[in-house]
């Protein structure tokens, strides 16, 4: 299964490529996702997630193997998971490109693809697919929340309690 997603995120190209290596902040953005561990700084995490995918509760640690990078254009990874217990394979290959976009945003281009093995997919490709696709586009709209600047309040005399 393919997805893309593209989004401009109001922050600047070089904070945008700080906040991917941010592994904790990252982590945070993507649904389901409780924990990351850094295994390799700048190679190789682990995450732990728990999810449901129609009538299944899932548990898993995602290992991810970060495969090639082009310092503020381009970043390869590769993650996969195995559990036997509930006899799942799941391999995901995603690329996050970017590049500016105006005078202090980043326009972002997420492209995954993704395969599902095991009890899971036999829910059907409709509804993994479904799951996958809505996973993809809510990680890209935490990225997004979480790098669009904290409002100021400039009001004058605000509350004081």
């Amino acid at each position: 299964m393919h997805f893309s997603e593209q989004l401009e995120v109001p922050a600047p190209l070089a904070d945008a490529w700080a906040f991917i290596w941010d592994a904790p902040r990252l982590a945070g953005c993507l649904p389901g996702c409780v924990g990351v561990e850094e295994i390799e700084t700048g190679k190789s995490y682990r995450a732990r997630f728990e999810d449901h995918v129609g009538p299944y509760k899932v548990h898993f640690d995602l290992d991810i193997q970060v495969k090639e990078t082009e310092p503020l254009k381009r970043v390869r990874i590769q993650a996969s998971v195995r559990d036997a217990r509930l006899g799942i394979t799941q391999r995901v290959d995603l690329t996050g490109a970017l590049k500016e976009a105006g005078t202090a945003g980043t326009a972002l281009a997420v492209e995954a693809d993704i395969e599902v093995l095991g009890k899971v997919a036999t829910l059907g490709q409709f509804v993994v697919k479904r799951k996958a696709q809505e996973v993809v586009k809510q990680f890209a709209r935490n990225i997004e929340a979480e790098l669009r600047p904290a409002p100021t309040d400039n009001s004058a005399g605000g509350n004081h309690a």
